[in-house]
């Protein structure tokens, strides 16, 4: 039985990840900053970003480390970059044969937010050592940031549309992502290495549109309304300063989010021979 360690085994990503492994027949492991047990996760290890991780290669004989540890309160994320490393080389000491990194689309050269500047640094990394790259882009599921879109349409009578709504966003499906990772570890060979894989969808649509949809589907009765980009931006750097308020999502985000709409991407699914779905039939799947 093949063993995979995933970090970060609270997170959205790694919890469907260490599912669908699960079902699969892996040993699942998974590190925490508190490692008490997460379901679908045989052992979960304390595991710090900046920290070396302790016991686990001791205790077993890892195949495939999966890298989806994120630490939200890292604010310029040199701590994701400096503690991803880290566990990279010392899985590498430790005879791990495949590394998956799961990155983003955000992960270019000349990144403007602090997390795709990061993502980047670490991409060249994996791709030097002869592992797998895969980026996404906002990943549609029942988790993460595209959780926090639907609670606030939910919550908010009024949500404000950035740049009239007319931001290209480019999507993920987290069935899709899951699978590709499962038969990039059952299917070796399947998934080539040692390049960047793009796991978004090739039509990006306009976020208001995304907006639409989970107000329609949901049975919602909120209003759009255009903000200038600048106003958005000026109230989330309040919030980002008042340790009492989280809405989930900040100024680097949007950042990010402003450049990827600017950008032509390329999408790696159909290569893989997997299929694309509208973005009304991902949201959709939620409901069921």
């Amino acid at each position: 039985m093949k063993k995979v360690l995933i970090t970060g085994s609270k997170g959205f990503i790694s919890k469907n990840i260490a599912n669908i492994l699960k079902i699969s027949g892996f040993y699942v492991i998974g590190t925490s900053r508190s490692p008490e047990p997460v379901s679908n996760f045989d052992k979960v290890y304390r595991g710090i970003l900046g920290e070396p991780l302790k016991d686990i290669f001791e205790s077993h004989k890892i195949d495939v480390i999966i890298h989806c540890a994120f630490d939200k309160r890292d604010k310029d994320n040199s701590m994701h970059e400096k503690g991803t490393r880290l566990w990279a080389e010392q899985a590498e000491r430790n005879g791990v044969g495949l590394q998956i990194f799961m990155s983003s689309i955000s992960a270019t050269e000349d990144a403007v937010s602090f997390y795709g500047q990061k993502k980047y640094e670490l991409e060249k990394w994996f791709l030097a050592h002869n592992h797998i790259v895969f980026r996404l882009g906002l990943v549609i599921g029942n988790g993460g940031i595209f959780q926090t879109i639907i609670s606030i349409v939910k919550k908010s009578p009024v949500v404000p549309l950035i740049d009239r709504g007319r931001t290209l966003t480019y999507v993920s499906d987290i069935d899709t992502i899951i699978k590709i990772v499962r038969d990039s570890i059952l299917k070796e060979g399947k998934i080539e290495r040692g390049k960047v894989l793009h796991l978004q969808q090739e039509r990006p649509v306009f976020f208001v549109k995304i907006l639409e949809e989970i107000r329609r589907q949901y049975h919602l009765f909120c209003v759009f309304i255009p903000i200038p980009y600048f106003v958005i931006s000026f109230f989330m750097f309040l919030v980002e300063r008042c340790k009492f308020l989280s809405i989930g999502i900040n100024t680097d985000n949007l950042k990010g989010m402003r450049q990827n709409s600017q950008r032509e991407l390329k999408s790696d699914l159909n290569f893989l021979g997997y299929s694309e779905s509208p973005v009304e039939i991902l949201i959709k799947k939620l409901l069921i």
